[in-house]
């Protein structure tokens, strides 16, 4: 009867009115035949608070209008958001640039931001930098948001738009021996678990690479693993090793994954904070002091393969770098090369000529 039915009790005629108040007139004679001519006229007309008496419900407070303000601010998010997902950015990205530009209105609430002078926008980078104390990362992040706005959304040329970007850190990978990570794979009991720090390790994958493998995507005869849509929307294929393609035949018989090959609660795709929990307490157990996390065993991987003398342009692909000159910054933590020098101290010493030199024989 292109109809809806909904019981008659107090609750419900709450609802509806809550919903349609403001919006529609309801015309309750059906439902309230007992009530006078009068009182369904008033029935009919939400505005009118005697029938809401007669029903002993709640009075409910008058919708307030949006502020233009504040609507003019939807509308501008829900362009940029928009425009984030036609351009296929991913989900983490959408949610760090979404959040440093409603950071970016909250700030120049008073103003029309959309004719910000460059000097207005430099002195908001200043005042996050002094007063939040932010990282380059999280400067680098505004002003990517910001520029997002200027140049995507609005539609602005790039030369209209400018700002200075931090001086680029220069840290070197953190980085752990092949002992350690072999104490860490000795000391996890449970079979997904050994599966997952062992592909993080034996195969450079990220994090987020890990938990958005497909059974599909392990080829067990080539040893292959297919990569999808990895950092920057690429594709790539990195090495299987002879010893996980067991552990992961017996895992896949065990477990039974469907569609994700490491799956969580209801056949869900496995998160990411669970992947870096299992590597925290495998790390915590084999007794390393150092900070462990899955980044840390795909640094590994990259460092211990060039200490064995693998070309840096094979480990370029197998971890899907875009540039040669961030894989080289591995060439910095091998110690394949060091274990060669020796030191001027040592050298020193050899010639038994500071027998009695405190460093020898240090004072008690």
């Amino acid at each position: 009867m292109t109809c809806w039915y909904i019981e008659n009790c107090p609750e419900n005629m709450r609802l509806i009115y809550r919903s349609f108040r403001n919006v529609a007139r309801i015309d309750g004679s059906s439902i309230f035949p007992e009530k006078s001519p009068e009182n369904l006229k008033k029935a009919s007309d939400l505005a009118t608070s005697d029938y809401f008496s007669s029903l002993n419900l709640p009075s409910v407070p008058k919708r307030r209008k949006m502020p233009l303000q504040d609507l003019k601010r939807t509308e501008r998010e829900a362009e940029f958001l928009k425009k984030l997902e036609v351009r296929r950015y991913s989900k983490s990205t959408k949610k760090t640039y979404l959040s440093q530009f409603r950071k970016f209105e909250r700030y120049f609430q008073d103003k029309d931001i959309e004719h910000l002078t460059k000097e207005e926008i430099r002195d908001y980078l200043l005042h996050l930098i002094k007063k939040d104390d932010i990282s380059q990362s999280t400067q680098n992040q505004v002003i990517n948001a910001i520029k997002f706005y200027y140049e995507q959304v609005l539609g602005q040329e790039k030369e209209t738009y400018w700002i200075e970007r931090p001086r680029k850190e220069k840290k070197l990978p953190n980085v752990i021996s092949e002992e350690s990570v072999q104490r860490m794979l000795s000391s996890i009991d449970n079979l997904k678990h050994l599966c997952v720090v062992g592909l993080l390790y034996s195969s450079g994958l990220r994090r987020g690479e890990v938990i958005n493998i497909r059974k599909g995507d392990i080829d067990i005869e080539r040893r292959q693993i297919r990569v999808r849509g990895a950092k920057g929307k690429k594709d790539r294929v990195t090495i299987l090793s002879k010893h996980m393609t067991r552990l992961l035949v017996q895992y896949v018989a065990e477990y039974k994954p469907q569609y994700w090959l490491f799956e969580g609660a209801i056949r869900g795709k496995y998160s990411a904070g669970s992947v870096g929990n299992v590597v925290k307490r495998a790390a915590r157990k084999a007794g390393i002091a150092q900070r462990v996390t899955p980044h840390t065993l795909r640094h590994s991987f990259a460092t211990h393969l060039l200490e064995q003398g693998t070309d840096t342009r094979f480990i370029q692909e197998l971890l899907g770098h875009y540039s040669l000159e961030t894989t080289s910054i591995y060439t910095h933590v091998a110690t394949k090369n060091f274990e060669k020098i020796e030191s001027p101290l040592d050298r020193i010493f050899k010639d038994g000529s500071l027998v009695d030199n405190k460093l020898r024989h240090p004072p008690t």
